[in-house]
């Protein structure tokens, strides 16, 4: 069984990408339509900070014109990249040791794919719990069923270790079975 990916979150929403030179009260204009998502900086290909509503107010709060900055100015910059292909569990670990201000998924291209959210992130803990019991599960019925089948002094088929064996396999039904037609 195949542990998941980061990249079967669902990382293509909860983001707007913007480019670093853009202005902070431009991207208040993206943010209208949706205040939770993050708005992801991009700067020659690559996402270099982010930016939340959350930050934003925090910095008007402090009296802080800040409609006509970059985004870049403002911006946060621990980002942790993880490529597509990394498993759930360590991604997982790395997250939450590093606490990064975003996570983002690249390719085997080093391109941006997606966005990792804290929303994915909640999702990705169920999933790999469940993946992980699921594993678990397997790994006991495996060893059951081998451990049965190493008992046994004549091959058995899998069905019949599951099923807990047929007693009556070399028995045939002497009575025909009953037939009705409907008239």
């Amino acid at each position: 069984m195949k542990e998941p990916t980061v990249s079967d979150m669902s990382i293509a929403d909860e983001h707007i990408v913007v480019d670093a030179k853009s202005k902070v009260g431009d991207v208040c204009g993206k943010l209208s339509i949706n205040p939770r998502n993050a708005v992801l900086v991009m700067k020659k290909g690559e996402i270099t900070g982010v930016i939340t509503a959350k930050d934003i107010f925090a910095h008007l709060f402090q009296g802080k014109h800040v409609a006509k900055l970059k985004v870049e100015k403002i911006m946060k910059s621990n980002i942790l990249t993880f490529n597509e292909d990394e498993k759930l569990s360590v991604a997982l670990d790395v997250m939450s040791k590093e606490r990064p201000d975003a996570m983002v998924i690249v390719d085997s291209d080093n391109s941006f794919i997606g966005y990792f959210s804290a929303e994915d992130y909640r999702d990705a803990t169920r999933r790999l719990e469940a993946h992980q019991l699921m594993a678990a599960r397997l790994s006991r019925s495996k060893k059951a069923i081998n451990k049965q089948a190493s008992k046994e002094s004549k091959p058995t088929e899998l069905l019949d270790l599951l099923l807990g064996g047929n007693d009556f396999e070399d028995e045939e039904d002497e009575t025909p079975p009953s037939t009705f037609t409907l008239g």
